[in-house]
């Protein structure tokens, strides 16, 4: 309903701005229409109004007498596109707007934007008016373009203010710390929290431990990317999601470690190295998302990452990248032992390259070994387009598996999918890595309902529109794309071919790849 009524309202600036023989014909065309936007009361626009931008809600003042201060009582302050300029940007119609306002609350208050070196937002401006009419949902998303780092001051008001009314707390490049560090901050102020997000922030550990000790009803916590941090505990009564994407070095030294103790938590993501990285008392921890970087295989990281499997082995989604797997591959399969500790695990998404054949076969072990499994996605996006465009003009696809010790084929190469039923793969080129990858996934899921395979660039079914197509208007010879074409239908050809283990299984080839089908297990 709040959309159609916006179109109303947006039809009425159109006609505020028609001619004279215009509003004739449009009054001709409209007559006996029940005028539906002005039979709403005042409550209910003005409820519409705090769902618009400020830009578009202020433009409604001149639709008629009624509309003049009607804007002036909205409960949403959406400055989503704040001025931007590389010398000094002019701020002062944001301050004008809000000195307009008379509602005695704002449900809502965003100021998102990108910010020059040489520009001076007021937010400690915007931060007091907002506290002082007690908004639930407040986002300072400010975007630095300088090329060093520049955080923005916060009002002491915002640790010292009495209200018990902010739920959302959204902040980036600004430096997050209390007036007095060390002491504690008002009781109150971060006492009704219940999502705090912080990115590309300055941020020290002590603070992270002052406010996780304040905010006893936080659920959702996301800290991006914060500079200053080195020793980092997270625990909380009440916490369902935390997403912690490391910064490795910065001026302050080196980030050593993430500890994580949530009871509740069902929802985590860790940007960073294993290494780095303890959990402690999470049992209801369902949803892991894991984006890690690549590390010696020693000892220490052995022991370490043993002691992190034990602890997550009750999930039931899975993103990971081929840390993971490389580790199993190399304690379980090359002894000829399988690994069969993830017996809850329905859904996996698993993304980079793969580097060799025993790679793939890793990979396909790896997902045999989870007995529940029932939707897989892949994706390739770490390959480069580019060198699929080299193969073809050299007449074949660049065989990157048969020399090294990463060639050899491991002892165990797992079982059959037994419950596998949708598998997706992105970012596809047909590869040889890739080509083994389907037709491992063809011939071992035995339930298997549908395979779809998304091009990297384009749909390679549709001879006008191949996933090269792209790359040969931005340099590649013309004459390239016949041959591109022919590969093309070959890779499906082939696929087509291959021998399938489920009778029942359609193979499809798109463009879009659909994220929705993941998007629901981290409740966006």
């Amino acid at each position: 309903m709040d959309s159609s009524l916006r179109r109303l309202v947006n039809r009425r600036l159109e006609w505020l701005e028609m001619t004279k023989d215009q509003v004739s014909d449009w009054n001709a065309g409209t007559t006996r229409r029940r005028d539906r936007l002005s039979a709403l009361p005042n409550t209910v626009l003005t409820r519409i109004l705090s769902k618009m931008p400020m830009d578009s809600v202020v433009r409604t003042s001149i639709l008629s007498k009624r509309w003049s201060n009607l804007w002036k009582h909205t409960q949403g302050v959406d400055f989503h596109s704040l001025p931007f300029s590389d010398n000094q940007a002019d701020y002062s119609p944001i301050t004008r707007c809000l000195d307009l306002l008379l509602s005695p609350q704002i449900i809502k208050f965003t100021a998102v934007g990108h910010v020059s070196e040489r520009s001076n937002p007021d937010i400690q401006r915007w931060v007091n008016f907002a506290l002082s009419k007690n908004v639930r949902q407040l986002t300072i998303g400010l975007m630095s373009v300088s090329l060093a780092r520049r955080f923005f001051q916060l009002p002491d008001s915002l640790f010292s203010n009495r209200s018990k009314t902010l739920e959302h707390l959204v902040l980036s490049f600004v430096d997050f710390k209390p007036p007095r560090p060390g002491q504690p901050i008002a009781a109150s102020v971060f006492s009704s929290l219940k999502l705090l997000v912080l990115t590309h922030c300055k941020l020290a550990d002590a603070t992270v431990d002052l406010c996780l000790r304040e905010c006893v009803l936080l659920e959702e916590l996301v800290i991006n990317m914060c500079e200053g941090l080195k020793n980092v505990n997270i625990s909380g009564p009440n916490l369902r999601l935390i997403s912690f994407r490391c910064l490795e070095d910065s001026d302050d030294g080196e980030f050593r470690s993430l500890r994580v103790d949530a009871p509740l938590v069902g929802n985590l993501v860790y940007s960073g190295d294993l290494t780095k990285f303890y959990l402690n008392n999470c049992p209801v921890l369902q949803i892991l998302l894991l984006q890690v970087r690549e590390e010696p295989m020693n000892e220490a990281y052995t022991v370490h990452v043993r002691e992190l499997i034990d602890q997550i082995r009750h999930v039931n989604t899975m993103i990971i990248n081929f840390a993971v797997v490389e580790f199993v591959a190399k304690e379980y399969y090359t002894r000829g032992i399988p690994f069969q500790t993830f017996q809850n695990l329905t859904h996996v998404f698993w993304y980079g390259p793969l580097k060799s054949p025993n790679a793939v076969y890793n990979l396909v072990a790896f997902l045999g070994d989870c007995p529940s499994l029932i939707e897989i996605a892949v994706d390739f996006r770490e390959e480069s387009g580019a060198v699929f465009c080299q193969c073809i003009s050299e007449g074949h696809v660049a065989d990157e598996y048969e020399e090294g010790e990463s060639s050899q084929r491991n002892p165990y190469e797992g079982g059959n999918l037994e419950k596998l039923e949708i598998a997706e793969v992105r970012c596809f080129s047909g590869f040889d890595g890739e080509m083994l990858l389907v037709r491992l996934l063809l011939e071992k899921a035995v339930n298997l309902r549908k395979l779809w395979l998304f091009w990297r660039l384009g749909d390679l079914s549709v001879i006008h529109d191949n996933v090269l197509q792209d790359i040969t208007k931005s340099g590649y010879p013309q004459q390239l794309s016949d041959t591109i074409q022919e590969e093309a239908n070959s890779i499906i050809a082939t696929i087509l071919d291959f021998r399938k283990a489920s009778p029942r299984v359609r193979i499809k080839f798109g463009q879009e790849w659909r994220i929705e089908s993941w998007r629901r297990h981290f409740g966006d």
